[in-house]
């Protein structure tokens, strides 16, 4: 069971709207639970940018929230806001979610195969069989939720003339395209970022944020204090999300 509550999104959780603010679901099933994270990715995206909706999950595994945009989902920690959100599947958010559950199915299989009377040499060949496989699954599931889970690791620049150099080379604005529904990111030099979406009409504010200069890996970033970071590819590319973004 998951344990939801909605923010400033409607009741029937179809349309977005701040006059909502927070909603407690109650408990959902995994059907239940599926069919509101597709009704929430499929939001009108100036809904979404304007009213920033967001679901927040409890489990056994801890509290979450989730985002949308683009029709994908987003997922991070709601008690550490300084982790770096994760996109994934709707079915990756429910096996992610229940972590704990997979672990008590393995111990239970264990349990029930050495209470069992002996079996033949053919049963005793699949449970081994399937033992393994539950192991190989849950280690892999443990791997991946550790990656997803990675802090992206940002060296702060702190020579006056290096963030002065390439703070003026990130000055601008950067696009992932020019249709409505593709993302704006717009920088100035006074630490100061802006999001937003583009429309048939004009842009709208997702959110404002500030940033400071860094090193990620090879490559000079930008974090933010509430957004995640933000890869410096080249003076007219951006890399945000798995998202590329073009200086316009």
């Amino acid at each position: 069971m998951f344990q939801v509550t909605t923010v400033n999104l409607t009741t029937d959780t179809t349309a977005a709207d701040i006059a909502h603010g927070k909603v407690d679901v109650g408990e959902l099933t995994i059907d239940e639970f599926l069919a509101l994270l597709d009704r929430f990715r499929h939001l009108d995206p100036v809904q979404n940018h304007e009213a920033d909706p967001h679901l927040l999950v409890t489990t056994a595994v801890g509290k979450f929230r989730i985002r949308t945009g683009q029709g994908k989902l987003f997922l991070d920690n709601a008690r550490n806001t300084t982790e770096a959100c994760a996109e994934l599947s709707a079915e990756e958010i429910i096996h992610y979610l229940q972590r704990p559950s997979e672990l008590t199915a393995l111990e239970a299989l264990r349990e029930t195969t050495a209470q069992a009377a002996t079996p033949s040499r053919g049963i005793a060949a699949a449970i081994l069989l399937a033992g393994l496989g539950l192991n190989a699954y849950t280690l892999y599931a443990v791997f991946y939720t550790e990656t997803v889970n990675e802090k992206p690791v940002v060296a702060a620049l702190t020579d006056p003339a290096e963030i002065t150099a390439h703070q003026n080379d990130v000055i601008g604005t950067f696009a992932t395209g020019a249709q409505p529904g593709d993302r704006l990111i717009t920088i100035d030099g006074t630490g100061k970022i802006k999001f937003a979406e583009v429309d048939a009409r004009t842009g709208y504010n997702n959110n404002l944020d500030t940033y400071r200069l860094g090193r990620l890996g090879k490559n000079y970033c930008l974090n933010t204090v509430d957004s995640g970071v933000i890869e410096v590819v080249n003076l007219n590319t951006l890399l945000y999300y798995r998202d590329t973004y073009k200086r316009r």
